[in-house]
């Protein structure tokens, strides 16, 4: 079925960014170019990350991050040695998923707990769309969620399929633009014909045009051409954070996570040589920028996890740094006018107060904002004038204040100690933040308390 929807007017620019970076469309940045890879099977092995390694070192500068969708970037890329990591992919039998981005939860058709295997109508709904003609946004993001420990729920996705029980198996509710309670309801589908309904969906964001998202949709009008009744937004289901130890089913999973997402090949190498030998069978990449470790026993975790801590991964569910995103920074990016790992470190230590996971915090080195593209409660920023403040705004938004880089711990030092003054007890630094006046964290910030 071909639709042609209405364009809604709403803003939109939140889902609208560039191509992803690939094999095929490497990315420019300040330190080369950067490859995001999506491998096609759930579980990576111990060789795959070996083979992952060492590929990072010899054809990249050893960088290595996992996005906060669960994916692989390389960074330091030259335009020869892009071929070659190609070459090196398929020679270590890695293979990677091309495409639109359809995303389901890394233990999906593993976890007891899901209702249903999200995995089949992914598969079926990839298929579908490679047969198609059509020209689709290059960022589509698509996830179906068939539930369980690490579901989807707080993925943000242009259309989504959120498995519902139902009297005769199960059922699947269709929703655009957003995470599981923030997406526009479209219809709640049965099994036979959710296919078909999400293609209907496809089909009207092609007919609006290459740069069409899950936002553009009028969805009061989608709803009457796959013939739903108005629905509900759906109650809220946050999903477990990876991070961890877990239980799923009979089995202990650990989730680990490198510092902010980023890790020299050589600790990577180091990390799998030491959990293999505490017992780990295979890797899965996760949301949250972490990997999820199967096959340790309970007898092996303390090890596990000693070998995590010695090679800078996190594995406990309140490692605060978590809600923070940084890029690269000076030390790994031309672009970078600061070393946002250490400004990270001193938010860790300075404004812990702020890392209760109720707010994202972005640490960026420049104003392309790479690795949180998406409006933070506090936005470090580096600028030609030094590194700005940004309050629930972008890296690219106009910052509110601007010190020298080499004044920012000291700074971040004034701001975690304002906010520890006037932290009632219990309170979320989200309400923390709503409740204290932008003048007074910005005088902070400039040491003009």
């Amino acid at each position: 079925m071909t639709v042609t929807l209405a364009l809604d007017q709403r803003d939109t620019g939140g889902l609208r960014r560039g191509a992803c970076p690939s094999i095929a469309t490497p990315m420019q940045t300040g330190d080369g170019l950067l490859v995001r890879l999506r491998p096609a099977a759930p579980a990576l092995t111990a060789d795959d990350l070996l083979a992952l390694a060492g590929l990072a070192r010899t054809h990249g500068n050893g960088l290595i991050e996992i996005t906060a969708r669960g994916n692989l970037q390389l960074r330091g890329l030259t335009e020869a040695s892009v071929p070659h990591l190609a070459a090196g992919l398929a020679a270590a039998g890695i293979v990677l998923q091309t495409g639109v981005a359809i995303e389901v939860p890394p233990f999906a058709g593993v976890d007891p707990s899901e209702i249903t295997d999200a995995a089949p109508l992914a598969k079926a709904l990839r298929q579908a769309i490679s047969k198609t003609a059509f020209t689709l946004a290059p960022k589509l993001a698509v996830v179906v969620d068939g539930g369980g420990m690490f579901c989807l729920a707080d993925m943000i996705a242009d259309l989504r399929l959120d498995a519902v029980p139902a009297e005769r198996g199960v059922a699947w509710r269709l929703s655009v633009g957003g995470d599981r309670q923030s997406a526009r309801p479209v219809a709640l589908l049965p099994k036979d014909g959710v296919l078909d309904g999400a293609m209907t969906v496809i089909a009207a964001l092609a007919a609006i045009g290459p740069a069409a998202r899950g936002r553009d949709l009028d969805v009061a009008l989608l709803a009457k051409v796959l013939g739903a009744a108005p629905m509900q937004v759906a109650s809220s289901h946050p999903s477990t954070h990876p991070l961890g130890v877990h239980r799923i089913g009979s089995e202990t999973v650990l989730g680990l996570a490198p510092a902010y997402g980023q890790m020299q090949a050589d600790r990577l190498a180091a990390l799998v040589a030491g959990l293999s030998a505490c017992g780990a069978a295979e890797f899965r990449l996760a949301p949250h920028r972490t990997l999820l470790v199967r096959g340790l026993s309970d007898e092996t975790l303390a090890a596990a996890r000693a070998c995590a801590d010695r090679n800078g991964f996190w594995n406990t569910e309140n490692a605060p740094g978590r809600t923070i995103s940084i890029c690269a920074g000076a030390a790994g990016c031309a672009s970078a006018s600061f070393d946002t790992r250490i400004a990270a470190d001193a938010l860790v230590a300075e404004a812990g107060v702020l890392l209760d996971g109720s707010i994202d915090m972005h640490v960026s080195g420049c104003p392309k904002g790479c690795a949180h593209p998406i409006p933070a409660a506090v936005t470090l920023c580096g600028t030609a004038a030094g590194v700005g403040l940004i309050l629930d705004g972008r890296a690219s938004d106009a910052p509110s204040a601007i010190i020298a880089a080499d004044d920012l711990k000291p700074a971040i030092h004034r701001l975690g100690s304002i906010l520890r003054a006037r932290r009632a007890e219990g309170e979320t630094a989200r309400n923390l933040l709503d409740r204290t006046p932008p003048a007074a964290l910005l005088s902070a910030y400039q040491g003009q308390s």
